[in-house]
């Protein structure tokens, strides 16, 4: 019990492995691109002259090449050495954007859409059983919050350039929007590129966990894709519950430039400040959370992080029916940013949760399935999200997203309420007793 009281929050980061500490500087780079994408690239297509539901249609795109790309990506995954996930899925995804953010070809956008995403889906069923991997239960939560923190800055830099340099580059070199939008990408993607120096620094580890894992199993090698999987019916429920989240993220979270800048009248910098303080104060919370999760545990901090979040939701997309014209920007600014930073605090616990309660075998595999129905659902969330607001309806896709957060929310408390998480304080206690 004294060890358990001597190392807190500045000791746990100490103890990091080499492994982690270049995973966190590969982070920094390969966010500064998503939070200036994030800003910019349906801004572009619409400055090129495609309509929001060509937006729709690229995310229904993304959504379905992420989806089917999933559990053969999750299997690779489990074969060959983690890094070798993160360079091939982020250098692939940056030359994807490179061809994207130069093209104003309809097919030329969606196919290489489809290819980022497929490059996308490899990352993604990499990073957290990476993380997991190279670091003991005590200290997971620690390095998934940090993991998210500095992500979430990066993203607010990415932001913030998006969201100013246009309008530099337009008055001071006379550039047209079009190419304005290119630069300041490209700025992102040079950075996307440098993060691939830590990646590649990685040294090959097989944590204690891992090992004895595997070699419980190696005797009952099974064929097919669904092999590795060891609790189904843990799997089951969390896919249940991110499909959830997915299909409801789907009609607003890609749109919510192209809500600000239709329905709200926002400008570029305006968005890209919102964007940047969503990613600011959602990293304050990602620091916070080991602080939290030591208080009340895992499930309760997801379960009310969550719930919390469900209002600004709907605050939002009600923000032009709220306020007069000339503050209805802050007020949806304000709502989103609440959002973010409190439903997104849920991120690094439930990461840190899920994968405690997974098998190490199964871990990749698992988030190969999760992606493949998150993506779908994403896909068919963010096309009818398009539609409707194409059609001038900009509240339902609110309500919807809303309502299906809750319902995810309520199935996570109903089927884990009651389970103890690795980063609880009772658990912390038993491991060094």
């Amino acid at each position: 019990m004294e060890g358990f009281t001597q190392v807190g929050y500045l000791g746990r980061l100490r103890l990091f492995s080499r492994n982690a500490r270049l995973y966190l500087l590969h982070v920094i780079g390969m966010d500064l691109i998503h939070g200036a994408w994030e800003v910019l690239f349906n801004l572009y297509l619409l400055a090129v002259g495609f309509d929001v539901r060509f937006v729709g249609i690229r995310i229904a795109v993304l959504g379905i090449a992420g989806s089917l790309a999933s559990i053969p990506a999750g299997r690779l995954a489990d074969r060959i050495d983690r890094k070798w996930g993160f360079i091939i899925g982020d250098g692939g995804g940056a030359a994807c954007a490179l061809v994207l953010i130069m093209s104003e070809k309809a097919e030329m956008i969606l196919a290489f859409s489809a290819v980022s995403a497929c490059f996308s889906a490899l990352h993604h069923v990499t990073e957290s059983p990476f993380m997991a991997e190279n670091s003991e239960p005590e200290e997971r939560i620690h390095l998934f919050s940090v993991e998210q923190g500095l992500a979430t800055l990066a993203a607010m830099a990415g932001a913030l350039i998006a969201g100013f340099l246009p309008g530099h580059l337009m008055s001071t070199e006379g550039m047209t929007l079009v190419d304005a939008y290119r630069w300041a990408v490209h700025i992102g993607i040079a950075w996307w590129f440098l993060s691939l120096i830590p990646a590649v620094m990685l040294r090959r580890h097989v944590s204690e966990e891992v090992a004895r894992a595997r070699s419980e199993v190696v005797k009952k090698e099974h064929e097919g894709w669904m092999s590795a999987i060891r609790t189904p019916k843990t799997v089951y429920r969390f896919v249940v519950i991110g499909a959830l989240l997915s299909l409801g993220g789907g009609f607003v979270l890609r749109l919510a430039n192209v809500f600000f800048h239709y329905d709200l009248h926002a400008h570029e910098h305006e968005i890209g400040m919102v964007f940047a303080a969503g990613s600011f104060f959602l990293a304050i919370g990602a620091f916070a959370v080991p602080l939290v999760v030591e208080r009340v545990g895992e499930v309760a901090t997801i379960v009310w992080t969550r719930f919390a979040a469900i209002p600004f939701i709907l605050l939002i997309g009600y923000a032009p029916e709220l306020a007069a014209p000339e503050t209805v920007v802050s007020l949806a600014g304000l709502a989103w940013v609440l959002r973010t930073t409190l439903f997104n605090m849920s991120g690094p616990a439930f990461e840190a949760f899920s994968m405690g309660q997974l098998h190490p075998t199964e871990r990749a595999t698992y988030i190969g399935i999760s992606h493949l129905f998150g993506s779908a659902m994403a896909a068919v969330g963010g096309y009818l999200g398009a539609v409707l607001m194409y059609n001038g309806d900009f509240r339902t896709p609110f309500v919807v997203m809303a309502v299906l957060y809750a319902v995810s929310t309520a199935l996570f408390m109903r089927w884990f309420e009651g389970t103890p998480g690795l980063s609880d304080p009772s658990s912390l206690q038993e491991s060094v007793l």
